[in-house]
């Protein structure tokens, strides 16, 4: 007897398990899925890497001789006749490129004429200028040039002329690169002096002119 009863509570405690085991264990499961999925999310969350910053690039500068792009030029220049008369100027101006490779110049000028068997005098005054840059590479060109301007001083230049004189020049040069956005100029040029005729005093001047200069990007 003692061994049936025995049997008996073993089978029924068995078949109690399976029943609590088969009803438990899908959630159970679920559980454990669960918890892998957030953990996964978390664990992939962590280790993403982080994203990059936005990088913004500066623009790149205008090309030299580029269309509608402005340069400050100082600029110094000698003319002399070889004839005894010597005139010097230092020179400021704004350059404007309104179509690509072509250059109109605007200058200010202030300086010193000294002639021969005179006393010297004390120039200034302005021009324009106007280059083309027919040959244009990447960190140098070579240009020719012409303009005209007017010129005061503080006695007659030249010597029996008059104190106001217009200045035609012409003449040809080149650029090249000195450090980023600067370009140094050599050029060289004819420079007349004369009063075009507003005065029967008109001795006039016809020079060579060596100018160099360095021009800025703006």
């Amino acid at each position: 007897m003692l061994i049936r009863a025995a049997c008996r509570a073993h089978r029924a405690m068995t078949f109690a398990t399976a029943c609590v085991l088969s009803v438990a264990g899908p959630c159970a499961a679920a559980s454990v899925d669960a918890r892998a999925l957030l953990l996964g999310s978390d664990a992939g969350e962590a280790g993403a890497p982080a994203p990059e910053p936005a990088r913004t690039n500066a623009p790149a500068p205008a090309r030299f001789g580029a269309k509608d792009s402005l340069r400050l030029n100082v600029e110094g220049d000698w003319a002399g006749n070889f004839e005894g008369t010597n005139i010097g100027q230092g020179r400021i101006g704004i350059a404007w490129f309104f179509v690509d490779d072509f250059e109109l110049a605007f200058y200010g000028s202030a300086g010193y004429a000294a002639e021969t068997g005179a006393s010297g005098a004390g120039v200034f005054g302005g021009d324009l200028q106007l280059r083309w840059h027919l040959f244009a590479a990447e960190r140098w060109s070579i240009f020719v040039s012409g303009g005209c301007g007017m010129i005061g001083s503080s006695s007659p230049v030249p010597v029996g002329g008059t104190n106001f004189n217009f200045t035609p020049s012409a003449g040809a040069g080149v650029t090249f690169d000195a450090w980023e956005g600067t370009r140094a100029y050599v050029s060289l040029r004819w420079y007349h002096v004369s009063n075009a005729g507003t005065s029967s005093n008109n001795p006039g001047f016809n020079g060579l002119d060596f100018w160099v200069g360095l021009s800025f990007a703006l």
